[in-house]
């Protein structure tokens, strides 16, 4: 087995008597008022938070921080509120665009890194680029998205080292922190994940099954690409 990861040890979020209650950010911590129906929408704030705490060097974050991160980017992007409405009975949002994240993420880390979206290049060497990105300590902010088909997200049994499906999402933004080859004999290369508060994992055969064959799959769940300037 062989792997890439980020040379840190991935964020913690602490309540406030400093318990860790998260292996990064979880939306659905904060309710539709006042926080914009992050708990709904808020997928792409809270993974381009996540990430930015990490690049900053900000390993342990409170759950009273990330508000003040969610109204920056709020006060940053000036329609967030708009994007994250949900219209016909919760059955309909625009949700936050990749445009959106790269904007927000430019202005905060105050041009030493440049964020850019990977969605026009496809899908032909998303985990080279993802593995490179890694190797550069930067976690890799990843849209999921097909239409009318979710992708499966496992949970790992240390026990008997077993990667178990646990769950199922689609239209989401999760941050890949770790890339596994050889993971196992039905999952050769798996995609650590960090989602909703916890560790997942991703098969990444299986991700491009999920893609294969539709091209707004391949534009709209892609990867963000972040580059340090000299």
């Amino acid at each position: 087995m062989k792997s890439t990861n980020l040379k840190r040890p991935y964020i913690n979020i602490i309540n406030e008597k400093g318990a860790i209650i998260g292996n990064g950010s979880n939306q659905g911590w904060f309710s539709s008022s006042p926080w914009f129906n992050v708990s709904g929408q808020g997928c792409g704030i809270i993974s381009s938070l996540d990430a930015c705490y990490y690049i900053e060097g900000k390993r342990i974050i409170s759950k009273a921080q990330y508000e003040f991160g969610i109204n920056d980017f709020a006060k940053i992007i000036v329609f967030t509120k708009l994007f994250m409405h949900e219209f016909f009975f919760k059955k309909f949002a625009i949700g936050i665009t990749p445009n959106q994240i790269c904007r927000f993420m430019n202005k905060r880390l105050k041009g030493q890194y440049k964020v850019s979206y990977n969605g026009r290049f496809g899908h032909a060497d998303l985990l080279e680029k993802i593995e490179s990105q890694l190797n550069n300590d930067l976690p890799v902010i990843w849209s999921l998205y097909r239409p009318r088909k979710k992708i499966t997200l496992y949970t790992f049994k240390s026990v008997t080292r077993e990667y178990i499906p646990t769950t199922s999402t689609n239209s989401h933004y999760v941050n890949a922190i770790a890339v596994i080859h050889d993971a196992a004999p039905n999952h050769p290369t798996m995609i650590k994940i960090s989602s909703w508060g916890k560790i997942y994992y991703i098969d990444f055969d299986e991700y491009l099954k999920y893609t294969e064959g539709s091209i707004i799959s391949a534009v709209c769940s892609n990867i963000f690409l972040i580059k340090k300037l000299q």
